[in-house]
């Protein structure tokens, strides 16, 4: 009899815990539906005190991770994922050893109810928020009502002028003897893009870092990933020359609040494209023309082909070995990670998905009527 009261008290220990913990999941809950729906409702508040609070939470994170050359991210999410596992381990066995099945399952569930709550609390409070701010025109003289479609013969106009730089750049690029580009210096490209991004943002950029994981997580087709809980860019290091510059421009455009893909691609090439070095020239032109070159391809593919006939020997070589590369890691994993991507986005109110990240063309004509096209 005594044994059975011990294990009742047990049982209700755990209840208890439990119904606290979901309470707990519910308030975190509808703190932070308030504080999506005052993100929405109110622009001037999320342009401005949000805007300011959020930008400089992420740059102190970045300052205070700063320390390890590795990313600090991806050791966070190895721990929760091993904490998960090993949980969820301990229940099984729990369950099979018939103690308190019900509670423990329900304490359980509650337990990582909560910690997502609390996890998408911080997500708005520190972040999230800003997928409803200006974005990339806090930093750039263009105007929201310019970024329009377009006929298609501005975007041909676009695309020969980033060609003939792409094939300039292609030219000047330093070769090995088998003629690849040679550029690829992680630490050394990674930290000249942070110092020519902490010209656009007037804020001392955080060195982007590379993650130890780089050659399974190819296999995701991630190149790099930007992590609110320590204000990381990290980037995948198993990358070619061509794509990295533009890869780490793009991670900290996140940092600075630039949420969109789209934006944080144009980003990515209005801060490289007038670059001292070369090699941050040259993967400004060569990667923002591949998206509008496909953009191009969707409404007028005789076009993009006569177009795509004028690459230079050397820059087609390059696209050639960047495809290759990248069409080796295809497969189950890499269309489920773009599942889950595309659901991501659309979640934050990115309707087009993982297209959006094709959208960048839209403010590329808006940009180069005012500043090419005009001259």
């Amino acid at each position: 009899m005594k044994r059975r009261k011990k294990n009742r008290r047990i049982k209700n220990t755990d209840l208890q815990k439990a119904l606290r913990m979901f309470i707990a999941a519910l308030c975190f809950l509808l703190i932070t539906v308030i504080l999506i729906t005052v993100i929405k409702k109110f622009p001037d508040f999320t342009d401005g005190i949000y805007t300011k609070w959020s930008v400089s939470v992420m740059h102190t994170l970045s300052d205070v991770f700063s320390f390890a050359k590795y990313s600090i991210a991806e050791i966070l999410i190895y721990v929760i994922a091993s904490a998960f596992l090993i949980s969820l381990i301990i229940l099984i066995i729990n369950l099979i050893k018939r103690q308190n099945r019900l509670s423990r399952i329900f304490k359980y569930i509650t337990a990582w109810v909560l910690m997502i709550s609390i996890t998408a609390f911080l997500f708005y409070a520190l972040w999230g928020g800003m997928y409803y701010s200006k974005g990339i025109y806090t930093y750039i003289l263009v105007d929201d009502a310019d970024v329009r479609n377009r006929p298609v013969e501005e975007l041909v106009e676009l695309n020969k002028h980033l060609i003939y730089k792409a094939n300039e750049h292609a030219e000047k690029v330093t070769r090995n003897e088998q003629g690849y580009y040679t550029g690829y210096e992680f630490n050394r490209i990674s930290t000249l893009t942070a110092q020519k991004v902490s010209k656009t943002t007037n804020k001392e950029e955080a060195i982007p870092k590379y993650v130890i994981s780089s050659n399974a997580w190819s296999y995701t087709q991630t190149t790099g990933i930007f992590i609110f809980l320590t204000g990381e860019a990290n980037i995948n290091s198993n990358n070619l020359a061509i794509a990295l510059p533009f890869t780490c421009a793009h991670e900290l455009a996140h940092r600075n609040g630039i949420t969109s893909e789209d934006e944080a691609n144009f980003f990515a090439f209005y801060t490289l494209y007038d670059s001292s070095d070369i090699n941050l020239r040259y993967s400004a032109y060569a990667m923002t023309l591949i998206h509008t070159m496909n953009s191009l391809y969707s409404k007028d593919a005789d076009a993009y082909k006569e177009l795509a006939s004028t690459y230079s020997d050397k820059l087609r070589h390059d696209y050639d070995r960047y495809s290759e590369h990248w069409d080796r890691y295809e497969g189950e994993i890499s269309e489920m990670s773009s599942k889950a991507n595309d659901t991501y986005l659309k979640a934050q109110g990115q309707s087009d998905g993982i297209f959006s990240y094709g959208r960048v063309t839209d403010i590329m004509l808006a940009w180069y009527e005012k500043n090419i096209d005009s001259e």
